[in-house]
């Protein structure tokens, strides 16, 4: 709760600073194309997320060294989205950036121990960790980058998987995990007070990159804690929602002959919209699903059920099948 508490409070002050600061210089998201909002909106909210998480981390942190290392790969992710938010870069050149960062962050020892619990004394181990784990940071953290399309959308998504990560740290005493999920909650929890339909203020992409990739280390954290090949897929299911838009987007881009990086308005939340569905409803639509995702991670995680874990993913993975192809 402590850790909670002091990023809500941070975030929440910091807001109104960087609402101030972007319409002062300019720094705003105007309508047109793929946009759903009708005036320009303040842009940069991600930079008070990022700031609110450091800070309370720093000043809750056990291992100061480890927070610092955390928080330096968290500002290169925020700094590549700032850089894209401001003046527009090249999908590919986000994603080479990102792989540098994840390569580095994997390095040293923002990891997956996978020999813990798979396998033990293969020296090759090591490298698969670090392969393993670059993949799934640079997957997560474009994964929720990619549902960042209406107000409050992947804000509340991130909030909602990390809720399900600080339930799963309560019950089961992982104290890592227990820290970084409260802090990322707050920080989220005081940005969407200015991103609820109608928003005040967006985190832009360097706030849905940066949530993306502390969900990915809120993950790590939770695997190495508990040692389990449950672990791994209950982490998939709280975070199904992002990897389902991703997965049926890169493969929608593929059929039909297009970059898989490049964005589009095939997104599930767009689709929504041309059905009918209003911004806000489109956004709680999402977040129910998210909702059943996170309590069904939980529910697994606490009764340690692999099988139906197994058969949610399976079904998920029919599921996209069905629709995109």
């Amino acid at each position: 709760m402590p850790y909670f508490l002091i990023s809500l409070t941070a975030s929440s002050l910091i807001m109104p600073i960087i609402i101030f600061l972007t319409r002062k210089f300019h720094i705003m998201d105007k309508p047109g194309g793929r946009k759903a909002h009708q005036k320009p909106i303040p842009l940069l909210g991600g930079l008070g997320i990022f700031a609110a998480f450091a800070l309370s981390l720093l000043a809750s942190a056990d291992n100061i060294t480890k927070a610092i290392h955390l928080i330096i790969y968290s500002a290169f992710i925020v700094a590549v989205g700032t850089v894209d938010d401001i003046w527009d870069i090249k999908a590919i050149q986000k994603l080479v950036l990102q792989t540098f960062c994840g390569l580095l962050a994997a390095l040293t020892d923002i990891r997956f121990h996978i020999e813990s619990f798979v396998l033990t004394d293969v020296p090759w181990m090591s490298v698969v960790d670090v392969l393993v784990s670059t993949a799934w940071m640079i997957g997560i953290t474009n994964a929720v980058n990619i549902t960042d399309g209406l107000d409050g959308l992947a804000g509340g998504i991130a909030l909602i998987a990390g809720s399900a990560f600080a339930v799963i740290s309560v019950i089961f005493g992982y104290t890592v995990l227990n820290q970084l999920s409260s802090i990322l909650i707050g920080a989220t929890l005081g940005f969407l007070i200015y991103n609820f339909y109608p928003a005040k203020l967006f985190m832009g992409d360097g706030g849905s990159l940066f949530l993306g990739f502390i969900l990915s280390v809120c993950s790590i954290a939770y695997v190495n804690a508990d040692r389990s090949s449950t672990s791994v897929l209950v982490s998939i299911i709280i975070l199904a929602l992002p990897i389902f838009e991703t997965g049926s987007s890169m493969i929608r881009r593929a059929l039909k002959g297009s970059s898989m990086i490049q964005a589009d308005d095939g997104h599930i939340h767009y689709r929504l919209l041309k059905k009918g569905f209003k911004p806000a409803s489109a956004v709680a639509v999402m977040h129910i699903c998210a909702i059943i995702t996170g309590i069904l991670g939980v529910l697994i995680a606490v009764q340690n059920l692999l099988p139906l874990a197994l058969f949610i993913i399976i079904c998920l993975i029919a599921l996209g099948i069905r629709l995109y192809i």
